[in-house]
C-alpha cells in the first residue's frame, strides 16, 4: 500500500537513539510509516502519494512545552513590552501608540514577568502616573503592573475598578498618583484578569493567535498546568476552540488545586467536574491533576539546614498522600509544583509511604515541576521511584534576580541540568513563562546566561542535542505519550522543517530560526509563505 506523504531530499533527525535519520520522511495515517534514503523509501509511494521536495531543508519532531499556561500565555502576547523604556515618556509613548488602536473596552496591559521592566531602569526613577496615562488614554483603562508589588492605573481603568479599589488601605493605593503597592497589586491584576474572562470571542480569538504564535516557535503539542481552581472554563475553552479549528497543537490540560483554598473544597471541586484526568482524545486531554506544593523563590520549602525562613508548605503531609491514595486508585497522573528540596524531599517520601500502603503508583504517574534545588541523591530517588521531572530554563532566566537574592549561593546549583543528563536521568522542559520558544530555553541550556548575561553556574551547561531532547522525545516521555517527540516508524507525524538544522548553528543564531512548515498528525497546520512546497 502507498503512503499518504512522502517527503524527500533533505534530512530528517529522529532523536530516538534507535532509529537512523534520512534524507526522505513517509507519513501514513498521520503517523511515521519509514525514514531512510530517498532511494529507500520511493518503492513506497504511489499515484495519490502527496510528494514535497525538502531542498536541503531539515526535518526535526515538533516540541513539546510540558509547562506552558496557555491561555495565559494568549493574554500575554498581546501585552506592551516595556523592557527597552528608558523614560517615563518612552513609556506614556508606547501606551500612546497601543490606545489609538485598541478597543475602549479591553485593558491596556503591559507585560510583567521580566525583571528588565523596572522603574529603576527609567531616567526618573519612578513609574508614569495616573495622570499621566490619562493624557494618552482617556477612555481606555490601562494598568501597568512592575512585578512583584507595584502598578499604577489610570482614571479609566479605577473607573472600571472601583469597588475594589474603595476597600483598599491609603498606603496600598493613592487615588491621586494611581499608584499601588504590595499584595494589592496582585488583587488588582488577578480581577482584571478575570474581567477579560467574561468575554468569549476575544478569548477564543486571543488564544488562537497564542497558537499561531507557538507555531512559528515549531511547538506542536504543550502541557497547560491551568490557573487555581480554573480547570472547568478553561476546558470549555479549548473545546470551543478546537471545534472551530482554532487550535492545532496537542493540549494536555491540568486540574489545578488552588492552594489558597481548603484542601477539601478544592477536592470535592475535581471529583465534581465535567472531566478526570486521561479523558478527552488525542488532540484535547485532560491530563493531570496539579497542586502547588511550595511557593516561587522566597517561598520554596528548603531543605533542613538550607532554610531562608518558615518551612512554605501549601499542603500538609496527610494532604499529600490523600491526593497521591486517590490518584494511585484512578490511575490519575498528578504533577505537583516543587521549587525547593524540602518539597521535594516530601514527594518522594510520600510516594514511598503510599506504596508501602498498597497504594498503586506506577512509574511516571508522579511528576515534579521545576525542582529548581533538586540534587543528586533526589535524583537517583526520583529515578527508583519512577518520578519524572519537567524543568523550566526560561524562568531561571527571567527571574535569576529574585532567584539569587532569595538562595544565595545555592542559586548557582538549582536546575543542575548537566548532573540530571551525566545521571542518565530524562528530563523533559517547559517554559512557565517567556521567553517560551524552546530554542531559546535551549540557549539557557547550553549557555546558563539569565536576561543579563550573568552566569546562572556553567559547570551545569548541557550538549545541544541534550538540550533539545528535553523538548522532543524526553518530553513525550514525560506525558506518558511515548509516541511523541520523535520521529521514529510508528510515531505520530508532528514535525516542523527548519530550513537548517539547528544543531548546524551556533546557540546563538537559534532563537532567530523560523520553520518552513508545520505538521501535526501528518497534517500541514503552518507554513512560512503562501505558494510553498508545503501548500495542500
Amino acid at each position: 500500500m502507498a503512503v499518504d506523504w512522502l517527503l524527500t531530499g533533505g534530512w530528517v533527525e529522529t532523536f530516538d537513539p534507535g532509529a537512523p535519520g534520512g534524507t526522505a520522511l513517509a507519513i501514513e495515517g498521520g503517523r511515521v510509516a519509514a525514514v531512510g534514503s530517498d532511494a529507500e523509501l520511493a518503492a513506497l509511494a504511489g499515484p495519490a502519494t502527496r510528494r514535497t521536495e525538502l531542498a536541503g531543508a531539515t526535518v526535526w519532531p515538533g516540541f513539546i512545552d510540558t509547562h506552558i499556561h496557555l491561555e495565559k500565555v494568549s493574554h500575554e502576547l498581546t501585552m506592551l513590552r516595556l523592557e527597552a523604556a528608558r523614560s517615563v515618556a518612552g513609556v506614556v509613548g508606547l501606551v500612546h501608540d497601543r490606545a489609538r488602536s485598541a478597543p475602549e473596552h479591553v485593558w491596556i496591559r503591559c507585560f510583567a514577568d521580566t525583571a528588565a521592566w523596572h522603574e529603576r531602569n527609567l531616567a526618573e526613577g519612578r513609574l508614569p502616573t495616573g495622570e499621566e496615562l490619562d493624557a494618552v488614554s482617556p477612555r481606555t483603562p490601562v494598568y501597568l503592573y512592575r512585578r512583584p508589588d507595584h502598578a499604577v492605573i489610570n482614571t479609566a481603568g479605577a473607573r472600571r475598578m472601583a469597588d475594589l479599589l474603595a476597600g483598599l488601605a491609603s498606603e496600598s493605593y493613592d487615588p491621586a498618583t494611581g499608584f499601588l503597592h504590595g499584595p494589592a497589586v496582585r488583587v488588582v491584576n488577578d480581577a482584571i484578569y478575570t474581567q477579560s474572562m467574561a468575554d468569549d470571542e476575544h478569548r477564543l480569538s486571543i488564544l488562537a493567535d497564542a497558537c499561531r504564535t507557538l507555531l512559528r516557535m515549531g511547538i506542536t503539542a504543550v502541557a497547560d498546568p491551568g490557573l487555581a481552581g480554573a480547570f472547568e472554563p478553561a476546558w470549555a475553552l479549548y473545546q470551543e476552540a478546537r471545534r472551530r479549528d482554532l487550535l492545532p497543537q496537542r493540549v494536555r490540560l491540568m486540574n489545578r488545586f488552588d492552594w489558597r483554598k481548603p484542601f477539601q473544597v478544592e477536592l470535592d471541586r475535581m471529583l465534581a467536574g465535567s472531566a478526570f484526568p486521561g479523558e478527552g482524545d488525542e488532540s484535547l486531554r485532560a491530563w493531570s491533576v496539579k497542586l502547588l506544593l511550595d511557593g516561587e523563590f522566597t517561598n520554596a520549602w528548603m531543605r533542613s539546614g538550607e532554610e531562608i525562613g518558615p518551612t512554605s508548605a501549601h499542603y500538609t503531609g496527610e494532604e499529600l498522600r490523600t491526593i497521591l491514595t486517590l490518584c494511585a486508585v484512578r490511575g490519575w497522573p498528578i504533577c505537583i509544583h516543587a521549587m525547593g528540596g524540602g518539597a521535594i524531599g516530601e514527594i518522594t517520601a510520600a510516594v514511598r509511604d503510599v506504596r508501602a500502603a498498597g497504594g498503586d503508583i506506577a512509574p511516571g504517574q508522579v511528576s515534579i515541576a521545576h525542582a529548581f534545588l533538586i540534587d543528586a541523591l533526589d535524583v537517583v530517588e526520583c529515578g527508583r521511584l519512577g518520578i519524572k521531572i519537567s524543568v523550566n530554563p526560561p524562568l531561571a532566566y527571567v527571574y535569576s534576580d529574585e532567584m539569587r537574592a532569595a538562595w544565595g549561593p545555592l542559586a548557582a546549583r538549582a536546575m543542575p541540568l548537566a548532573t540530571m543528563a551525566a545521571m542518565g536521568f530524562r528530563f523533559a522542559a517547559g517554559s512557565d513563562t517567556h521567553p517560551c520558544a524552546p530554542l531559546h530555553g535551549a540557549l539557557m541550556a547550553v549557555t546558563r546566561r539569565a536576561w543579563d548575561g550573568s552566569s546562572l553556574g556553567d559547570h551545569e551547561v548541557v550538549a545541544p542535542r541534550q538540550a533539545f531532547t528535553m523538548y522532543t522525545r524526553d518530553a513525550g516521555d514525560y506525558l506518558g505519550e511515548p509516541d511523541l517527540g520523535h520521529l521514529a516508524p510508528g510515531a505520530r507525524a508532528d514535525f516542523v522543517v527548519w530550513p537548517q538544522d539547528p544543531l548546524t548553528l551556533e546557540p546563538k543564531d537559534w532563537p532567530v530560526q523560523e520553520p518552513l512548515a508545520v505538521a501535526i498528525g501528518g497534517r500541514v497546520v503552518h507554513r512560512s509563505t503562501a505558494g510553498s512546497a508545503f501548500d495542500a
